[in-house]
């Protein structure tokens, strides 16, 4: 059951911001604007069960009114967030699937990237997937759905607070994902903006304008996805060696990769990059506070300290310049009087920047490591397609460094398990030898 919002308890963390609105213009039913988090647990042979997982969402959604946000129209009519009344059941978020061995698992995964989260119902969901019988080795999973306009990668960590174990001390360190105001950008100095937008044109043009070798992502809303795992310690180990920064290293081993096995031909000189870019440096928000640089790859250089040096380039004129303010959706800018209309318009620029892949490298926070007792061997997530064909997403947390791999599967088919092979190879070849 859901109501319109009226008196929430504060409006500053239910009510929507304009780098909120950015997710619910750009969502179709071909590009659904949630974004994923999959998680591998140790279940030691004995499976988690379907009631006991609806018994710990139940026991946690009523800790935050984030969990209990919807929201209705929003795409080509203006958006109404809606708050579940008392007779929600936050149960029915929480339902199972089978799966027989590992191909059939990431099929069904994919299947739900690819499926937009119904409205107006509270805007995340969560399945558990358990192996059939026979299907041993596999191990259990968990994946939570969120959509982009409620939260954004970094204040998601409060949906981690509907599964994971721990008192109520424990559960504090999600609170500030979920009860500090939505963030709001407002007062950009004219001379930044104008410094931010120049950076963007120059970083536009030197991708080749719209001209792109890379294939772009098509209207089918097919995906693929693929997971990848590596320890942070070799990760930095493998930049230090390289003189880099592991952010330098990781884009380089990306720009590697894509030259090494490209998805298609013609092979793409350059790759235009969306490398998102938080505006909030204290990581306080609850909601979008994510704006996207632009920055350009060599689509087609194997030596890695020369894609180190082009890294280390686009990420200095990003601090330098700025570019990421010029595509914030703040406040205080002017905006289209019809809700329609200004969905026309972001789609437009989505149009005209016409990116090739996406790239995000996060920060991660929990020090909960355990659902219902059984310990998460990897958390991995996995981004939507908002007008590139391919997303590169890794979350660095403690010891692991987990990518999650997204694409196109008409515009990219089978590039999703290629590209984390050589990735691999990439990595490994990168390292101190022993």
């Amino acid at each position: 059951m859901n109501s319109p919002v009226s008196t929430p308890v504060d409006a500053r963390v239910t009510e929507l911001a304009p780098p909120d609105f950015t997710y619910l213009h750009m969502d179709s039913d071909s590009a659904p604007m949630h974004w994923s988090m999959i998680l591998e647990l140790d279940t030691g042979g004995e499976l988690l069960g379907l009631d006991e997982v609806r018994a710990r969402v139940r026991e946690r959604a009523g800790l935050f009114d984030i969990f209990r946000m919807g929201v209705r129209n929003g795409r080509w009519r203006k958006p109404e967030v809606v708050l579940a009344d008392a007779g929600w059941d936050a149960g029915e978020h929480v339902s199972e699937l089978g799966f027989t061995d590992r191909a059939h698992l990431n099929r069904r995964v994919s299947k739900l990237l690819e499926t937009p989260l119904p409205r107006p119902r509270p805007f995340w969901d969560i399945t558990l997937f358990t192996p059939s019988a026979g299907a041993e080795g596999i191990g259990q999973w968990v994946l939570l759905r969120v959509h982009h306009s409620i939260s954004d990668g970094i204040a998601g960590a409060a949906f981690a607070a509907l599964l994971a174990d721990g008192e109520e001390e424990d559960l504090a360190e999600f609170e500030r994902f979920a009860t500090s105001p939505r963030f709001r950008i407002s007062g950009i100095d004219p001379d930044k903006l104008k410094e931010a937008k120049a950076a963007y044109a120059d970083q536009h043009a030197a991708g080749g304008g719209k001209k792109r070798a890379w294939p772009a992502l098509t209207k089918s809303g097919r995906r693929e996805h693929a997971l990848f795992t590596a320890s942070t310690r070799t990760l930095r180990k493998a930049a230090k060696r390289n003189d880099a920064t592991v952010h330098e290293f990781l884009l380089a081993a990306i720009g590697r990769t894509l030259s090494i096995n490209p998805p298609a031909a013609p092979q793409a000189e350059v790759v235009r990059v969306t490398l998102p870019v938080t505006l909030d440096d204290e990581f306080r928000h609850t909601g979008n506070a994510v704006s996207v640089a632009l920055l350009n790859l060599p689509g087609n250089e194997k030596d890695l300290s020369r894609q180190i040096d082009r890294a280390r380039s686009e990420l200095g004129t990003i601090a330098e310049r700025k570019p990421e303010l010029y595509l914030a959706a703040a406040d205080d800018l002017p905006r289209a009087p019809l809700w329609g209309l200004q969905r026309a318009i972001v789609n437009a620029s989505m149009s005209h920047m016409h990116p090739d892949i996406h790239v995000g490298i996060n920060p991660g926070f929990s020090r909960v490591r355990s659902v219902l007792g059984k310990s998460i061997v990897t958390l991995t997530p996995l981004s939507p397609l908002a007008g590139y064909s391919l997303s590169v997403t890794a979350l660095i947390l403690g010891h692991t460094t987990t990518f999650g791999i997204v694409t196109d599967s008409e515009a990219l088919p089978g590039y999703a398990e290629k590209f984390v092979e050589t990735l691999d190879e990439v990595l490994r070849e990168a390292l101190p030898s022993a």
